[in-house]
């Protein structure tokens, strides 16, 4: 039997740059990812468009599948002799039951690696501005599971000692529990007075910090209306939080944007959202694929110079010239002028020995060579009835669905910038394939236009635009959509 190879993979806390390079290769070569709730979902985007994506995301009395499930369904793929990364949020060792399922692979003759990762117990205090050591106020920490197996799921500890013999205590999702977590410790020993701090979120955009004492941080929790996932902290370490809390302190914390491709023209727009605390997910919605419809070719090769063929992308050069040689056609039949979008296409051109132009107010009846969404595009600014010729189709593929779906269900995306009137398309274009329902979008996120061109393209589909950002410069954007979330909000 061809065994398969597993890699149990810590994704880090909620960060998506957190996760380890070794982490991110090996989810890169994955045949099958089985992912937890707490992974950044925007990592599924890094997998392979063929892989297999199974979701083992645990809540609060709701388990999508039972540890034993997860365990079959590791040990099921990696007897078919596939590559499996086990994806876990933080660090797989800590409360990640990795014991467990390495066990069995053990036990079953199965390879595997262990790849460790940040674990949030350590990140998301250090984001909120704690460190869980330092020479002055903590020579010591323990990590300890905020549930456990007493009947009411209160975590059976030995409080007398962690109380005692700890000077940072650590809990991990012990939100439910948090009130019998602050007695205990008072009651064995820890001051009324001793400083705690709840982390909701840690590492996202959205993360949210409450301090307070063993005697008032349940109710201060409970008035800020924290859920797990959470982090409790515990001891004089969170004093330092009033010097050091660097990250909810920026312009732009508690922002998600995703911007739906990667241009290297965003990219000085880009830096500074994220200097200034927004997380920002840049990623092509959309797949390509060449395609070519040598019916419409045929009918090109017909026409005389009263058209212009105008070619709109360097990779739809490349596509038109490889479906002409697959179909036994040759560029020098087409009597039609050429003329390209811009200086980049031009060169590409004359790079394999074709002269064109670069369109102008002479081309009145254009050809217009590309994808679905550049002919779309082109044609709102040339000439709506401009003919076309499709040399790419766009597809979407499952990965970028589950990514974006659950992006938007945990909220991890509350803004969507469109900086072109391309991306709009694309926009539109991936709701429509993925079958993603527009009112669940509307529902949870700002949608950002850049320029007048950009919005009339969503607004002919009637959906709604927040904000319009003309030529501002980034600082100016920023601080506009700072403006409209706290206007809807208001």
């Amino acid at each position: 039997m061809n065994s398969g190879m597993v890699y149990f993979v810590g994704a880090g806390p909620g960060d998506i740059d957190l996760i380890t390079v070794k982490g991110k290769q090996v989810l890169q070569q994955a045949d099958v990812v089985i992912f937890d709730r707490l992974i950044n979902p925007f990592l599924l985007t890094d997998v392979k468009d063929d892989a297999k994506l199974i979701y083992c995301g645990k809540q609060p009395c709701k388990h999508t599948l039972r540890q034993e499930d997860i365990q079959k369904e590791i040990l099921i793929h990696a007897r078919k002799g596939k590559t499996v990364v086990r994806l876990k949020g933080g660090d797989p060792a800590v409360f990640g039951r990795v014991g467990e399922e390495a066990e069995l692979l053990a036990e079953n003759h199965i390879r595997y690696e262990i790849i460790p990762g940040i674990t949030a117990g350590i990140a998301a205090t250090m984001y909120a501005g704690v460190p869980i050591t330092h020479r002055k106020h903590s020579n010591s920490f323990a990590v300890v599971t905020g549930h456990g197996s007493q009947k009411d799921g209160t975590p059976n500890v030995d409080w007398n000692s962690l109380s005692k013999g700890v000077e940072t205590i650590v809990f991990y999702m012990g939100v439910k529990h948090l009130n019998t977590i602050s007695e205990q410790l008072i009651k064995h020993g820890k001051g009324r007075d001793t400083q705690a701090l709840v982390v909701h979120w840690g590492t996202y955009s959205k993360q949210r910090t409450v301090e307070g004492t063993l005697a008032t941080i349940t109710s201060k929790v409970e008035q800020a209306n924290i859920t797990n996932p959470a982090i409790i902290v515990v001891g004089d370490v969170v004093k330092l939080r009033s010097k050091l809390a660097w990250f909810d302190n920026r312009l732009l914390s508690g922002r998600a944007i995703l911007i739906p491709s990667i241009d290297e023209r965003n990219r000085e727009m880009v830096t500074a959202l994220k200097k200034d605390g927004a997380d920002v997910f840049e990623h092509e919605l959309l797949c390509e694929r060449d395609y070519f419809d040598s019916g419409a070719v045929n009918d090109l090769l017909k026409m005389e110079s009263d058209n212009e063929l105008v070619f709109l992308s360097t990779k739809s050069v490349f596509a038109f010239l490889k479906g002409l040689g697959e179909n036994c056609m040759d560029v020098r039949d087409i009597r039609l002028p050429f003329y390209s979008i811009n200086e980049s296409v031009k060169k590409t051109l004359q790079t394999i020995g074709i002269k064109s132009k670069l369109i102008d107010m002479s081309v009145v009846s254009p050809v217009l060579v590309g994808d679905e969404t550049e002919i779309e595009s082109e044609r709102a600014t040339l000439s709506p009835l401009a003919k076309g010729i499709v040399v790419r189709k766009k597809s979407v593929s499952n990965k970028d669905i589950a990514a974006l779906t659950r992006l938007l269900e945990e909220r991890h995306i509350n803004t969507i910038l469109l900086t072109s009137p391309a991306e709009a398309l694309t926009f539109l274009k991936f709701l429509e394939l993925s079958g993603i329902p527009l009112e669940q979008v509307q529902e949870n996120v700002t949608i950002i236009c850049k320029g007048i061109d950009t919005s009339l393209i969503l607004k002919k589909s009637n959906i709604r635009v927040d904000m319009i950002i003309d030529n501002e410069d980034v600082a100016k954007a920023i601080g506009k959509i700072e403006e409209v979330e706290l206007a809807l909000e208001s």
